[in-house]
C-alpha cells in the first residue's frame, strides 16, 4: 500500500511537471503571437501616419501653388537681389532675406525644388511650351517648329512632378 502511494504521488509530479511545461510552451506561443500581432499593428499605424503626412504635405503644396505663394516668394528675392545691401528702405532691409528663408523652409518641409533657373534659354519643340508659363504669348507658333524660350523665373517640383510651371518668354 505504501508503494502504491508513492507511484502515485511520483505519477502526480510527472503529470504536473508535463502540465507546467506545456503551460509555460503555451504562454511562450502566445506571447509569439502577441509579437507578431503587435509588429504587425505597429506597421499599419505606421502606413496610416505615413499616409496622412504625405496628404498633409500635398494639399499644403496645392495651397501654395493656387495662392502663388512660390512664385511671389521667388520674385520679391530676385526684386531684393537687384538692390545692393542698405539701399532698401529702412524699414524693409531686416525683411532682405526673408523670401529665401522662407523658400528654403519650404523646400526642406514639403520637399520642393527650384525647375529650372532664370535666365537660361532653352530650345524646344513648340508642342511643349504647354508645360511653361507663357508671358507676352504671341499665338500658338505652328506644331512641330522649335522655339527657343528664355526662363524668367523657376517653377518648382515635386518628386517628378512639376507642381509650378517656369515663367518664359519667347526669345529671338
Amino acid at each position: 500500500m505504501k508503494k502504491d502511494r508513492k507511484k502515485r504521488k511520483k505519477a502526480r509530479g510527472a503529470a504536473s511537471q508535463k502540465a507546467i511545461t506545456g503551460a509555460r510552451a503555451a504562454v511562450t506561443r502566445a506571447t509569439r503571437k502577441l509579437d507578431d500581432r503587435l509588429a504587425a499593428l505597429e506597421r499599419v499605424a505606421d502606413s496610416l501616419e505615413e499616409g496622412a503626412v504625405e496628404r498633409f504635405r500635398a494639399s499644403s503644396v496645392r495651397e501654395l501653388r493656387e495662392d502663388q505663394l512660390l512664385r511671389d516668394l521667388a520674385d520679391l528675392q530676385a526684386a531684393f537681389a537687384t538692390r545692393t545691401p542698405g539701399a532698401l528702405p529702412g524699414d524693409i532691409e531686416p525683411f532682405r532675406h526673408l523670401p529665401e528663408a522662407v523658400l528654403r523652409w519650404m523646400q526642406a518641409r514639403f520637399g520642393l525644388t527650384p525647375h529650372l533657373e532664370a535666365g537660361r534659354v532653352l530650345q524646344m519643340p513648340s508642342e511643349k511650351l504647354d508645360n511653361f508659363m507663357l508671358v507676352g504669348d504671341r499665338g500658338d507658333p505652328p506644331a512641330g517648329v522649335l522655339v527657343r524660350v528664355r526662363v524668367l523665373a523657376p517653377g518648382w517640383m515635386r518628386g517628378r512632378e512639376v507642381v509650378v510651371a517656369p515663367r518664359v518668354e519667347l526669345a529671338e
